[in-house]
């Protein structure tokens, strides 16, 4: 499952769009491109969240929950809603 989940990332930057590795406040890894993102060790499930939502919001975009696999979640970044 967590494969698939990095795959998944790695195939959506392929499109055009490179991917970003940056840090979270408490050493959380955060991997992702103006489509998607995936956090890894975050304390729990409402602080991957938080820190999906604002990756996404740089590009006016929303998190979505996609998956979780340990201690990563995945998330799409969707338009919001105008």
């Amino acid at each position: 499952m967590k494969r698939s989940i990095i795959l998944a990332l790695l195939l959506a930057g392929s499109g055009g769009s490179g991917m970003t590795t940056s840090t979270g406040p408490n050493g959380e890894t955060i991997v992702g491109n103006e489509v998607s993102v995936q956090i890894t060790g975050a304390a729990n499930e409402q602080v991957a969240f938080g820190l999906a939502q604002r990756y996404c919001r740089k590009t006016d975009r929303a998190a979505r929950f996609v998956s979780m696999a340990g201690s990563t979640s995945a998330y799409d970044c969707v338009k919001a809603p105008a």
